[in-house]
């Protein structure tokens, strides 16, 4: 009955899109010898420990700022490609901030895109049955894409 439960619950939370704000901002695509690389111009600054949503080539990019150090992650699990957009966001063993996606607790570095933890349970809760279900459907484990963020004099901040 208890699974059941879960089961029923992580059906109603998937079809639930929470009303995020993303912010669209510049996409300017620049040219390097043989490659183009787009680079993402946002003035929406998070604060010391805050976040903020930027539209960039590939979809969501979620930007943190953690020690005075921006960082910036794809917004995708690749688990599932559900949204980590309200994943929580906590300082490592090392001071370089994890993003934990709420759905299934996959754990990424923000300043590589490393996996180091893959998909241990459901919606926060540690769990192995739901683990060893959930871990054989959707991707395999793998890494999400972090970028380089800089920031200009303007204030604004360059996400590459």
């Amino acid at each position: 009955m208890r699974l059941f439960l879960l089961l029923n619950t992580l059906v109603s939370v998937f079809a639930f899109t929470p009303n995020v704000n993303i912010h669209r901002c510049c996409l300017a695509p620049t040219r390097t010898s043989t490659t183009t690389v787009h680079a993402v111009t946002t003035k929406d600054v998070p604060a010391e420990g805050g976040r903020s949503l930027v539209e960039g080539p590939n979809g969501t990019i979620i930007v943190t700022k953690s020690g005075g150090t921006f960082y910036a992650v794809d917004a995708i699990c690749p688990h599932l490609n559900l949204p980590m957009k309200k994943g929580k966001i906590e300082a490592g063993a090392d001071g370089v901030p994890i993003i934990t996606c709420n759905f299934h607790n996959s754990c990424f570095r923000m300043d590589s895109g490393k996996c180091t933890k893959w998909v241990t349970g459901a919606l926060g809760v540690e769990n192995g049955l739901l683990s060893g279900i959930m871990g054989n459907v959707g991707g395999k484990k793998s890494d999400v894409k972090a970028y380089k963020v800089a920031q200009n004099k303007d204030g604004s901040l360059t996400i590459a």
